[in-house]
């Protein structure tokens, strides 16, 4: 018989014993959310849910997951009640096993130690993906606007693909292979260490779990995707290739605002079309790689459309200004109207630590 959904849930939680790792969002004092979202403050695809949470403003009990690996300390993804719990929304699906330097479902196969995850307790469901848990929230959760339509659902659906398609992985983790490397310092640094560190903790989990299959296959996929990032980041053709594609990424965007004279994605309503492209713009931005449409004249809708999409108050709530989900880098001026508040926690921390 399978665990119940609430010893899955506390046992998960339980891993995740860090100060400020459990905070509830929205809900009046006392009251318990419907939903519960595990979530990294910098990861995009949690980035693009929470924009989504606080665009309809639904309230939701929020578990940060302490992504960064090193030689001590696991990914918190990676640990096994968690992945029990990721496991329960994916049944019966293709585990990924390699790496394209994207993060779609639909293109490299479902990863179990990755975030986001979200948890519906009145409909004892987990959902995983960041794609399906935004359209879960927008049809299941009775609270703002529709961001998906009906009318214009084949049409949004088509944007969502466009970003959740795009190389952010890569061009993430990996140097662009035409000149210096641009991207902010946190970044700007080699991987391979990194990975290996994963694999030697993943190879702990599974040895530690070697009586649990659905873990041995969740850890071997992982180590497998892994494995194959450590070449795939040092493969000049596949990089010079990744970020060409994000070079047509900018450009399909333009395309498409180009076919009306609305402000958004779609026209004049704002979307999960919107919701996506805002998230992966300003990951573009934040990584230098803004200069896509600032330097180049025919991308003008696009350069406006980022003014606007930034200072959407959601987006700014949900990513400009929660905390610790934006870094600092050289390519955001802080006083740039939409970035005033954007690097105080940093700041905060740099100061505590006598920087």
């Amino acid at each position: 018989m399978p665990k119940p959904l609430s010893d899955l849930v506390r046992e998960a939680n339980a891993e995740l014993n860090e100060p400020g790792q459990h905070l509830v969002v929205g809900a009046p004092e006392g009251e318990t959310p419907r939903f519960e979202l595990y979530h990294a403050n910098f990861s995009i695809c949690s980035q693009k849910v929470r924009a989504m949470i606080t665009e309809k403003n639904i309230p939701f009990t929020a578990h940060q997951l302490n992504l960064p690996v090193s030689e001590d300390h696991p990914s918190d993804s990676y640990r096994p009640g968690y992945i029990r719990l990721r496991l329960r929304g994916a049944p019966d699906v293709q585990m990924v096993s390699g790496y394209t330097g994207q993060s779609s479902v639909a293109d490299e196969g479902f990863d179990p130690c990755v975030v986001p995850t979200l948890v519906d307790h009145q409909q004892q469901r987990v959902v995983v993906d960041n794609v399906r848990i935004c359209n879960y929230l927008d049809r299941e959760a009775d609270l703002g606007p529709r961001l998906v339509p009906d009318q214009l659902a084949d049409a949004i659906a088509a944007q969502v693909s466009l970003v959740d398609a795009a190389p952010h992985p890569a061009v993430l983790y990996g140097a662009s292979p035409k000149g210096e490397d641009i991207r902010p310092e946190i970044v700007a640094i080699p991987i391979t260490g990194s990975l290996t560190h994963a694999i030697r903790h993943l190879e702990n989990f599974k040895a530690a779990h070697a009586d649990q299959p659905d873990l041995v296959a969740a850890y071997d996929a992982k180590i497998a995707r892994q494995s194959s990032a450590r070449d795939f980041t040092y493969d000049k053709e596949q990089m010079v290739d990744a970020y060409n594609r994000m070079t047509q990424h900018v450009a399909d965007l333009e395309n498409q605002l180009n076919t009306h004279d609305g402000e958004w994605v779609m026209g004049d309503a704002y979307t999960l079309a919107d919701i996506m492209w805002s998230a992966s713009l300003f990951r573009l931005k934040w990584l230098g790689l803004g200069q896509i449409w600032e330097n180049s004249n025919d991308k003008q809708r696009v350069t406006d459309y980022v003014e606007r999409a930034f200072m959407r108050p959601s987006f700014r709530r949900a990513v400009i200004d929660w905390p610790m989900a934006t870094p600092p880098s050289q390519h955001i001026e802080p006083t740039a109207p939409w970035a005033q508040n954007l690097f105080p926690a940093w700041q905060k921390m740099r100061e505590s630590m006598g920087d």
